[in-house]
């Protein structure tokens, strides 16, 4: 049985050569999404140590205390360095939280399509929805709104380790009654 197989595989060129590149593609298409897959799960153990060492919202908020008017919590009011240090960590995090939602709502042959909204409520109405591809400008605009600067830091800081561990996670803003939370479309 085996021997006519090769045999008649022998003898037909096209279709062997049809055959053979549509095996190669197939395994190369999972080599690939393997190979990504490793590569997100590589970035997010390098994730977790630079959020201990270099981007950690706890010490970024100390730092910040410093650097801004006093009785003040937003953005806008922040002095000198004290922006760029911020703009600087939102910036990381855009990158870090897809990273992460990619990793923890993905398979090893199989690529997520899962992407992370940040939802910022009043009561049961939306007030606002961030999405990672432009947030920056819309993380800043509601630091500023709703004068949650630290609380919102403390949030970043905290939310990759809940999607990997995919719990829910939010937060209540006192001061204006505001709760931050997330959601994954």
């Amino acid at each position: 049985m085996l021997d006519s197989f090769i045999e008649y595989y022998m003898e037909n060129y096209i279709i062997a050569s049809v055959v053979t590149s549509i095996v190669f593609f197939i395994l190369y298409q999972l080599l690939k999404s393997a190979n990504r897959y490793l590569d997100v799960k590589s970035y997010v153990k390098k994730s977790k140590r630079l959020r201990k060492k270099k981007f950690n919202g706890i010490y970024l908020t100390e730092k910040l205390a410093k650097k801004r008017k006093k009785n003040t919590n937003s953005y806008q009011k922040l002095k000198g360095k004290g922006k760029t240090l911020t703009k600087k960590y939102f910036t990381y995090k855009m990158a870090e939280l897809p990273a992460v939602t990619k990793y923890s709502y993905g398979k090893m042959f199989k690529k997520s399509n899962k992407n992370l909204i940040i939802v910022v409520k009043h009561g049961k109405k939306t007030l606002q929805k961030i999405k990672m591809k432009k947030g920056l400008r819309n993380m800043i605009q509601v630091t500023n709104k709703h004068e949650c600067l630290d609380e919102f830091i403390h949030y970043l800081h905290n939310l990759p380790e809940a999607i990997l561990e995919q719990q829910d996670y939010d937060i209540f803003v006192g001061v204006e009654g505001v709760s931050i939370s997330y959601i994954i479309k």
